[in-house]
């Protein structure tokens, strides 16, 4: 508890935790709002064989997809970064020798944070975008909406685990985000382009699997198993690479 005490004042006395789950709140609703009004405006009733995309809730939450879930990851990546980049991970390894309790205890807590925003976040959305378009469909409290609000968040945890890790291996803040960005925002989308091999790769990129979990068909891409393979698949991906940085961590020097 000591150890969740301490990181939560460090939380808690940085500007950048607040900016960044603060920008991810306010563009998660600033698109909602946006997506609101498009529906409300191209309303009337639907034509046969038209595609329906306004119809779903997970058009709603574009913002949550596009940034909160960035924002809230690039969260833990400073959070981690920064205390090698300050020096003050020495003196957290000086208090707790063992280490791991600490790496521990900051992951449990920014675990936590992230899925609080990206909730926030998710519901917020639904319910401004479903009073500005007055679909009863948008809503955080039933059907697609309810199943999105608790899966967004524990796919925010689980990137959340897997970017924590990623910068224990890294200790810099500017190379963990640039390589973590290029590698979901690229590389995933690309890597299918490779002759002969390419799709059979793309099946097995964790954070397809991860979308294709979380939002359904419409990011099914080259995966070719079910929506709970992809998640077992894409938590063990994420859980593996916190666990290599941990044992890095316990290796090397502060």
């Amino acid at each position: 508890m000591n150890l969740l005490k301490s990181e939560w004042i460090k939380v808690t006395t940085t500007k950048s935790a607040y900016w960044l789950y603060g920008i991810g709140i306010v563009l998660a609703l600033g698109i909602a709002v946006l997506l609101g009004q498009l529906e409300q405006s191209s309303g009337g009733e639907p034509v046969a064989g038209a595609p329906g995309g306004g119809s779903s809730p997970l058009f709603a939450i574009t913002g949550v997809s596009a940034f909160t879930v960035l924002l809230v990851w690039i969260a833990a990546i400073v959070a981690v970064t920064g205390e090698y980049r300050y020096h003050t991970i020495r003196s957290t390894f000086l208090v707790t020798p063992a280490r791991w309790p600490a790496v521990v205890a900051k992951t449990v807590l920014f675990v936590v944070l992230s899925m609080i925003v990206v909730a926030v976040a998710v519901i917020v959305s639904l319910l401004v975008a479903g009073v500005l378009s007055g679909n009863d469909e948008w809503t955080p409290f039933s059907g697609e909406g309810l199943t999105l609000l608790w899966r967004f968040p524990v796919y925010s945890a689980l990137g959340t685990v897997a970017v924590m890790g990623l910068a224990y291996l890294m200790r810099n803040a500017a190379g963990t985000i640039s390589l973590f960005l290029v590698w979901i925002l690229a590389v995933e989308g690309m890597v299918s382009l490779i002759p002969r091999i390419g799709q059979d790769i793309a099946a097995w990129m964790p954070f397809s699997n991860g979308d294709y979990w979380t939002q359904g068909e419409a990011m099914r891409g080259f995966v070719t198993w079910g929506q709970w393979p992809a998640f077992a698949w894409f938590a063990a991906v994420c859980v593996a690479l916190w666990v290599v940085g941990l044992v890095v961590t316990l290796r090397r020097d502060a």
